[in-house]
């Protein structure tokens, strides 16, 4: 398992305004870096920057922390970067074999080239990267990763048959539309890597049991949003009286009295009032309140919430 990744051309020589970085001076650490260069530089004279402040209009392209390379004597118009990766895994004990760390790292490297989601399996492991190229595995038995969830084959496409069946077909009628089922899956798989790096780097595999159940459930949860009619905005309707509910929002009451910040907007709205009755929020924010399933408050059979459309178009209120 790589400690660093090394990015090609990714930092302008002339530099970008706002961008920080103070020169590398332990040996120790320069050798090290050295190890994760392609090719032979031993005996080349090279320069290293840790970048220490990147503002946020680069920051889907640099790191605090990446470090860059500049060779001594060469005019270059990109240089290259080295960045610390973070990696988290969960391993099976029953007949899942060694983590495949070199199909692993290959999903990681693609979601750093082109920053977007990766995501890949071998028949026993799933390899998630986000664009940041942070890792997360997760390894058991044979078909375990179709068997997450019912809708884990939309993204996996292990099978030809898996293929047709994301296919447009004129002739077919379907409950769900492919790429409701597609937004679905994506959505579960980056919960996975949510909840891996949460309990990660190196997760107990004694959870594996009941992590499967929690995939499942938020996969179920994801599939019955409704439809969203008007722009992008859904209502979340809390459930703060029922008895299955009560442990979830007494947590989140809690948690947002300890740090307000430490939760999504929608619930820790929710959780600084005594009465709210919905809250309207963006689909991206309908994940991050997804995320929650892994609390185990969250009730296998009642949900402590649910959600529905936004009546009307235009709709200014944010909550009632």
């Amino acid at each position: 398992m790589n400690k660093y990744v090394c990015m090609a051309h990714r930092f302008p020589s002339a530099g970008i305004e706002g961008v920080l970085g103070v020169a590398v001076q332990n040996e120790e650490e320069i050798e090290e870096y050295k190890r994760y260069i392609g090719g032979d530089v031993s005996n080349q004279r090279i320069r290293f920057v840790r970048l220490t402040a990147v503002p946020d209009h680069v920051g889907k392209h640099l790191k605090v922390g990446d470090v860059v390379i500049k060779y001594e004597g060469l005019s270059e118009k990109f240089l290259d970067i080295l960045r610390p990766v973070e990696t988290a895994y969960l391993l099976s004990k029953y007949k899942a074999g060694d983590i495949d760390w070199e199909h692993a790292e290959e999903v990681r490297q693609y979601s750093l080239e082109t920053l977007r989601w990766q995501i890949a399996t071998d028949g026993y492991q799933v390899a998630i990267s986000d664009p940041d190229g942070r890792l997360a595995v997760l390894r058991a038995n044979k078909g375990m990763p179709r068997r997450l969830f019912p809708t884990a084959y939309c993204v996996l496409l292990e099978t030809e048959h898996d293929k047709a069946r994301i296919a447009d077909d004129p002739y077919m009628d379907r409950r769900e539309t492919v790429s409701k089922r597609q937004r679905c899956a994506w959505a579960t798989f980056r919960f996975i890597h949510h909840c891996l790096f949460k309990h990660g780097p190196i997760v107990d595999s004694s959870i594996l049991h009941e992590f499967r159940k929690k995939i499942k459930r938020h996969n179920r949860v994801y599939s019955d949003l409704p439809k969203v009619e008007f722009s992008n905005f859904l209502r979340m309707h809390t459930r703060r009286t029922h008895r299955h509910s009560q442990d979830f929002w007494r947590r989140a009451r809690v948690e947002y009295l300890d740090d307000p910040d430490s939760m999504p907007r929608p619930l820790s709205f929710v959780a600084s009032k005594r009465s709210v009755r919905w809250v309207k929020l963006t689909m991206e924010e309908v994940e991050q309140v997804l995320n929650y399933v892994d609390w185990d408050e969250w009730n296998e059979f009642r949900d402590p919430m649910h959600f529905s459309n936004v009546r009307k178009e235009g709709s200014s209120a944010g909550w009632n």
